[in-house]
């Protein structure tokens, strides 16, 4: 008999989890609120775990090939100072890359519809029950032999379960949007790097992404209540705090959607049959760049275990517990640096953190099974 999947949320994680399932012989129906099925925000990072699961569900190649691939990290003050630079991959060969978040769904969502995954868009999930019932807005209840909550920080399949330990809300409010690399002054040498420029005096950050050959990322960062981010956005304000940006801000959209720093933490990542995965179980800060890496890991471990668990006539309740017990402390890690840095983004040293092991450590993590 055919087992049976209900997902919440059609992003990075719900796809992730789909795919797998779906190739392993399961029916599976993802629930997107929204009425179309796109990615919402400008760019992304992937580390070398995430590139991993991406290997593993045959989609790197595709993927690398609409991707920037970096020569170098560096952290430089608003006077164009290196404060520190980090040559890519790092040792041991551990990458990272840059792509647009739409780039990265595409493939994700041509695999998921390619393995046989049903989609339901406009169908707002509003809760789920641990015995393996997900319930929609119009009062739908779907039976399965799992339900997985990706449905996001405002999760509100983790509501429902009162799963939620600690949200966090950092005082660092950022814009994120995409705009042309034509604007870029060299499209060879240090510009093809990622930078991240601090102006420590006005507690201002830009973060510069190059994401392919067209599209360039651009994180607006500044303390809530700082006028440089009211709507709308002001070219010259932001080119006078960062004179090496002057050109790449010749023009900025007028209204961009703000967002704040915030972390998650649950109780459990699972009740019963109901599991949480990406931002419904541990969101974080995206500091390290790590939040869709491992969502995504997690998402390809918690298919492998079920399924596992499944062919063997195994409980999966216990199973969900299992994959937690073996994915939460890497993930719990990841979230600990995030959330460090979060907190001190601007010393007043100016001194930039590199890497920590912990961190790396992260990043060489791979899926299981």
């Amino acid at each position: 008999m055919k087992r049976t999947a209900e997902i919440a949320g059609a992003g990075f994680a719900g796809l992730t989890v789909a795919i797998e399932l779906a190739r392993r012989g399961w029916t599976v129906s993802v629930h997107e609120q929204s009425d179309t099925l796109r990615a919402f925000g400008a760019g992304i990072f992937l580390w070398e775990n995430g590139l991993q699961v991406l290997s593993e569900l045959g989609l790197e190649e595709a993927v690398l090939a609409r991707a920037h691939h970096a020569p170098g990290w560096e952290e430089r003050t608003a006077a164009d100072e290196v404060l520190r630079r980090n040559d890519l991959p790092l040792p041991g060969g551990v990458r990272m890359i840059t792509l647009t978040r739409q780039d990265l769904h595409t493939a994700l969502l041509t695999a998921a519809r390619d393995a046989g995954v049903g989609f339901r868009t406009g169908s707002p999930v509003i809760a789920a029950e641990p015995g393996g019932i997900l319930v929609t807005r119009d009062g739908t209840r779907r039976a399965a032999d799992l339900v997985v909550a990706a449905d996001g920080i405002r999760s509100a399949v983790r509501t429902s379960l009162d799963l939620l330990d600690d949200h966090t809300v950092f005082p660092f409010t950022v814009l994120r949007f995409l705009v042309p690399m034509d604007r870029v002054p060299d499209r060879s040498g240090r510009w093809r790097d990622y930078v991240g420029f601090w102006n420590h005096e006005a507690r201002r950050r830009v973060l510069y992404v190059p994401c392919n050959a067209d599209d360039l990322y651009l994180l607006l960062g500044a303390l809530p209540g700082d006028p440089a981010l009211e709507p709308p956005l002001d070219p010259r304000t932001w080119a006078e705090s960062f004179p090496p940006l002057r050109e790449v801000f010749s023009e900025l959209p007028d209204r961009v959607r703000q967002d704040r720093y915030e972390a998650i933490r649950t109780t459990s990542w699972s009740a019963g049959r109901v599991a949480l995965i990406g931002d419904a179980a541990h969101a974080m800060p995206p500091t390290i760049g790590q939040g869709a890496g491992t969502a995504m890991l997690n998402a390809l471990n918690l298919a492998r275990a079920v399924d596992t668990a499944a062919s063997a006539g195994d409980d999966l309740e216990s199973a969900l517990k299992d994959w937690e017990a073996e994915n939460r402390p890497m993930t719990e890690q990841t979230q600990r640096e995030s959330v460090e840095i979060a907190g001190n983004l601007f010393p007043d040293t100016g001194h930039r953190r590199d890497w920590s092991e912990a961190t790396l450590q992260v990043a060489r993590n791979r899926p299981r099974g």
